[in-house]
């Protein structure tokens, strides 16, 4: 059992509903569920309350099981080129599957006809999801392992950290760039509206963005951002450059490096087929839900095998209105749901680390130096961007963690503070892009910071000391 008085790992709480990620449960199961597979997965609380999850696992062992996934599969440019390769056949099979899925096809769909279809759709999204569990997972301990090769070449607690994010940083566009790009360069509003639809879809909420926010969105692009981009990643080449010349790296540090600046560019690429996946996902169950007549919002709440129940037994469990308050899934690698009792104490015992004590000054991670190495502002605590309406342009951002629905805050952060994660994470790479100052794994500043708040954060040290409280 997961203990609360050792080292947490935490992803979120964020903004989530359970039929947006339940096929993910479902890859994990079957492919850490094979008898080849060699590797046990950590026991996880995957927990839901008022429209939030918690991905909740003992520290230590989710460590050890990323690190010897990443040393035993995926090391290596030839191993992950591989896996790569193979993830991306899958995205194609996906992308033609999704193209039958319109609302006026499926409502045509007879019920059997529909359960086939829905059926086959999960199939290749839990396909799409398997041949990237290693890659995302060995993330998790691949910063550890080039730790362990750059503790070779400096001792220096600040050092290594700047060598570190240096040689993390991705060398491909995000997709929300490549977006950005092409919204500079496009005649035709509709057509890319019509490509770029899913942009603000996540795991709470989907929804179609119109033309007239791509028209809006236009008159704020900058017309040189495809140079501005080039001219980003080349730099971030040529700082790897003179890093690998100046320690004198071996080969094997480089590719270790180039291996997890690869990951995380491939975790990009991958949010926006997830987008894009989750808008057919939920043409889907808005369908079931009115032909079935349920709750669209109840069903939000159900697994996908769940809804496949509908269509074999006409009904769906009992306390499926009771999920909207909260419950959970004990993971391990088969799941079972937790009662909402359980999973009330989990969350309480998890979710957050807790602090007692006033304190006004704490550290974290620099994964983003930004341009100014001492910065001061006001902060403001996120809890959910899709309903922040008072974030203004030079607040600090300070959440759990990011996710690929804070980025239109980011865009205004004058800084980035989290409780969670390390230098591969979402709030490390975006603020990257951006070029602001970020510390990630402070695991206390939302405990710790209120709105309002002045704070001063040193990206050389990882500091962040309140000057005066609101």
């Amino acid at each position: 059992m997961i203990d609360p008085k050792k080292e947490i790992f935490r992803w979120g709480p964020i903004p989530g509903r359970f039929y947006y990620v339940s096929e993910y449960l479902e890859s994990i199961s079957t492919f850490f569920g094979k008898p080849h597979y060699r590797k046990q997965w950590p026991e996880t609380f995957l927990l839901f309350r008022e429209g939030r999850l918690a991905w909740i696992s003992q520290m230590d062992a989710f460590r050890a099981f990323g690190k010897n996934l990443f040393l035993d599969y995926i090391k290596s440019k030839r191993t992950e080129n591989e896996l790569y390769k193979t993830w991306k056949k899958k995205v194609n099979v996906l992308l033609m599957a999704q193209k039958e899925i319109t609302e006026e096809h499926i409502r045509e769909l007879s019920n059997n006809n529909l359960k086939i279809t829905v059926e086959k759709f999960f199939k290749h999204t839990i396909a799409f999801w398997m041949d990237t569990l290693v890659p995302e997972f060995a993330n998790y301990g691949s910063e550890e392992v080039l730790q362990e090769k750059l503790l070779k070449y400096t001792t220096k607690k600040e050092e290594l950290s700047s060598i570190k994010e240096i040689l993390c940083a991705p060398e491909k566009s995000s997709f929300y760039q490549e977006e950005e790009i092409a919204l500079a360069e496009t005649k035709c509003i509709k057509k890319h509206q019509q490509e770029y639809f899913w942009l603000q879809n996540s795991y709470a909420e989907t929804k179609v963005l119109s033309e007239e926010y791509f028209s809006k969105k236009a008159k704020g692009i900058k017309r040189n951002i495809k140079m501005e981009v080039a001219n980003k990643l080349k730099k971030t080449s040529d700082l790897k450059t003179e890093i690998i010349r100046k320690f004198s790296l071996s080969n094997e540090t480089v590719e270790i490096a180039r291996v997890i600046s690869d990951i995380i560019s491939w975790q990009d690429e991958r949010k926006k087929y997830i987008f894009i996946n989750l808008h057919y996902k939920d043409l889907l169950l808005r369908e079931i839900a009115q032909r079935f007549k349920y709750s669209y919002k109840d069903l939000l709440n159900a697994g996908y095998t769940e809804i496949i129940g509908i269509f074999e037994r006409g009904e769906i469990g009992k306390d499926l209105v009771k999920r909207e308050e909260g419950f959970g899934v004990h993971l391990t690698p088969e799941y079972k749901y937790l009662s909402q009792h359980d999973a009330f104490h989990h969350w309480e015992s998890f979710a957050y680390e807790m602090t007692l004590q006033e304190i006004d000054h704490f550290d974290g991670v620099v994964a983003s130096k930004g341009k100014k190495l001492l910065l001061q502002g006001e902060v403001k605590k996120v809890i959910n961007p899709l309903k922040e309406k008072s974030f203004h342009k030079g607040n600090i951002l300070v959440a759990s963690m990011t996710s690929p629905e804070y980025v239109f805050l980011m865009e205004k952060a004058a800084a980035i503070i989290t409780d969670n994660r390390g230098l591969t994470c979402h709030a490390a790479i975006v603020s990257r892009e951006f070029e602001i100052p970020c510390i990630v794994g402070t695991k206390i500043a939302t405990q710790v910071l209120k709105d309002g708040d002045l704070v001063e954060i040193d990206t050389t040290k990882g500091t962040i000391t309140i000057i005066q409280r609101k």
